[in-house]
């Protein structure tokens, strides 16, 4: 039983030190964003034809979505600079996509119509 015991201590040692070596042999992987590299884009969503705010609407950005707030304002942060696709959707209102250049515009309205 003591040897069956020792040889498992060791065994785990082993693998251990093994496990230890490999981590420091590898580079190390950094996946740090410059500042930089991402824009913020603010932004307000209203009814094209009464003007009112549209809150909920739902806003998309390269796989980021948010919602707009209780005053139709909605804030996207981590956009790539360059031409970039918008999408705005809201129940009972076609959807819109807008293509921006976000390192021109930083904010931006947008009117949805009911359908």
């Amino acid at each position: 039983m003591k040897k069956l015991l020792f040889l498992t201590i060791v065994t785990l040692v082993s693998f251990s030190l093994n496990a230890t070596n490999k981590a420091k042999a590898e580079p190390e992987i950094k996946s740090e964003v410059s500042v930089e590299s991402v824009m913020t884009l603010h932004g307000l969503v209203i009814d094209h034809v009464t003007n009112e705010t549209l809150p909920g609407a739902i806003v998309t950005v390269d796989g980021e979505t948010v919602y707009t707030d209780l005053d139709g304002n909605f804030i996207l942060k981590n956009v790539k600079p360059g031409k970039v696709k918008l999408t705005v959707s809201m129940i009972s209102y076609a959807d819109q996509m807008i293509e921006i250049d976000s390192k021109e515009v930083s904010k931006i309205n947008i009117k949805l119509k009911q359908i």
